[in-house]
């Protein structure tokens, strides 16, 4: 007896490829939740460093002709993060320093500082880029390449 083979019909394919698109989704947006928002852009991410006893976190939002813009997490339990971020960030393009940022995010003080820290001056595509806090028990620095 010749057994033979069907061919699904099209309702079935369509709900399996709805079924499988809305756990792809589901799982996406699990994703996102467990690494803290909105994903990181493509090519650029975050970098976490210890400063002695704090950890900086720095992730590059952009880094074009505009300038750059970093998103800057500083987490401790026994230093005071007084310092003055826009003062202590140095910022190297192809090896040569940019002109001063500006901070906006929380004040000088505490255990706990985050904000976006911007830099106006172009940075090309294809850039090295370095990204130094000072003033901390020991230098913060991370890189890039510009996208």
């Amino acid at each position: 007896m010749a057994t033979s083979l069907r061919r699904p019909p099209t309702l079935v394919v369509l709900a399996a490829t709805v079924v499988l698109a809305v756990v792809a989704t589901l799982a996406t947006l699990a994703l996102l939740r467990t690494r803290g928002g909105d994903p990181e852009p493509a090519g650029l991410g975050s970098r976490t460093v210890k400063a002695g006893a704090v950890e900086v976190r720095m992730t590059a939002l952009s880094l074009d002709a505009s300038g750059a813009r970093f998103r800057l997490v500083l987490d401790t339990h026994s230093v005071d993060l007084g310092l003055d971020l826009a003062s202590a960030a140095r910022l190297r393009v192809n090896g040569s320093l940019t002109a001063a940022g500006t901070w906006e995010g929380t004040k000088p003080g505490g255990q706990h500082r985050e904000g976006t820290l911007r830099f106006t001056s172009a940075v090309p595509a294809g850039a090295a880029v370095e990204l130094r806090i000072t003033g901390l028990p020991t230098d913060a620095t991370a890189t890039w390449t510009a996208p």
